[in-house]
């Protein structure tokens, strides 16, 4: 007869899940801070940090068989619910401080596409039915890579 349930994970891992959760939390904490001062010179070995902390998280909730398994465990709700709360806000504050500098970056190259743009064709006057005239130059052209 196959077993109906599931072997309960062991206190050890759910309390390490936990601890990862929390520091994971703090991690992507840091980097806001950082971001909301606009400290961007300093964000590098915080994204390193937070990098090595997602891997071992990662692996940790893996080696227990996934979050199916976790939410399943009986044991790892009560322990594991303020600390994927406080995860959660932490990351839904991070995806808007992501967001709100992208919208600057975007902002700031379209400016400076504009720019580059309106000296490569100055206005020399106006014409016929009080068009303005520019000089016809080649179209001026900036294209900006971002990696999603």
């Amino acid at each position: 007869m196959a077993n109906d349930h599931p072997k309960a994970l062991s206190a050890a891992d759910i309390e390490t899940l936990a601890v990862l959760s929390d520091r994971l939390a703090a991690a992507i904490e840091a980097e806001c801070a950082v971001m909301a001062e606009r400290r961007l010179n300093r964000l590098q070995p915080l994204i390193e940090a937070k990098i090595q902390v997602v891997k071992a998280y990662e692996s940790h909730l893996a080696r227990m068989g996934g979050p199916a398994v976790v939410a399943a465990d009986p044991a790892a709700r009560p322990r594991l619910q303020a600390p994927t709360r406080r995860l959660r806000e932490a990351m839904a504050l991070h995806t808007v401080q992501v967001a709100a500098a992208r919208t600057v970056a975007d902002r700031l190259v379209r400016s400076v596409a504009d720019t580059v743009a309106a000296k490569a064709r100055p206005v020399l006057g106006y014409g016929p039915g009080a068009a303005l005239r520019t000089a016809s130059a080649a179209p001026a052209a900036m294209a900006f890579h971002a990696s999603v």
